[in-house]
């Protein structure tokens, strides 16, 4: 498997450097499938006295405004064309993605043109929901101590890798540049944790995170303990972009 990796970089990096680049920026709107259920979060923190500390919220909203920038290969004499997108959402749910992949560009003269493409995924989303609740001096995570209780903020996230098939529709405006539409549906596979923030026991700001298959987390959807974060970046998203 790992020599198989090395190998598809390699071919990869290889492409990007005999490549003739573009450059596209663009813009949107990512549907997030976040259904209107009511979630509990139980923990047992690490302290010595083991507190129990939960709070319950609801999902708002599920739309997220969508931001990219991509090159590309734009060598006219191929029709499978190498791309790299940087990817970052904010919304209902936030988050980062790098997606790679190639587009289909028929060699064709015209005004406009019809572009499939084919991409992997590799990105994370995060939704905050709110403030936890303790009655003791401090919590801990893991050996991380969060002195100030009051102010330690919790997030739902999830890592993902995946596929993202998608369409464009394009159009020509002359000297090298397009403007153009987009859709494209995202499939991942998805590891959920929860991510602690707040004062560390030095008085600086400290992070930590617990997996939400982890034994002293209890995550539950409607009173059914779960392990899946309900915040979901798999879906459709729409965009406008600008190629230069």
């Amino acid at each position: 498997m790992k020599v198989f990796i090395i190998l598809v970089l390699l071919a990869f990096f290889t492409g990007m450097l005999n490549a003739q680049p573009s450059y596209s920026v663009s813009g949107g709107v990512k549907l997030i499938n976040s259904e209107p259920h009511e979630m509990t979060l139980w923990y047992i923190d690490e302290s010595p006295s083991h507190d129990n500390i939960y709070t319950t919220f609801s999902p708002i909203g599920n739309i997220s405004v969508n931001l990219g920038i991509r090159w590309q290969d734009n060598l006219s004499e191929k029709a499978f064309r190498l791309f790299v997108e940087g990817q970052g959402y904010v919304g209902s749910v936030s988050g980062l993605a790098l997606i790679a992949g190639y587009s289909y560009c028929p060699l064709v003269s015209g005004k406009v043109k019809f572009q499939p493409e084919l991409s992997a995924v590799l990105g994370y989303c995060s939704k905050g929901i709110g403030a936890i609740d303790n009655n003791d001096v401090y919590i801990q995570v893991n050996q991380t101590k969060f002195q100030d209780y009051t102010n330690v903020y919790v997030s739902l996230r999830n890592a993902y890798i995946g596929i993202k098939p998608g369409v464009s529709l394009t159009f020509d405006i002359g000297n090298e540049k397009a403007i153009g539409l987009g859709v494209n549906y995202q499939l991942s596979y998805k590891a959920g944790f929860v991510n602690f923030r707040g004062t560390g026991e030095d008085g600086n700001p400290a992070t930590d995170s617990e997996s939400l298959t982890a034994r002293n987390v209890g995550f539950y959807v409607d009173g059914t303990r779960t392990s899946d974060n309900p915040y979901n970046p798999d879906g459709l998203e729409f965009k406008l972009f600008y190629c230069f």
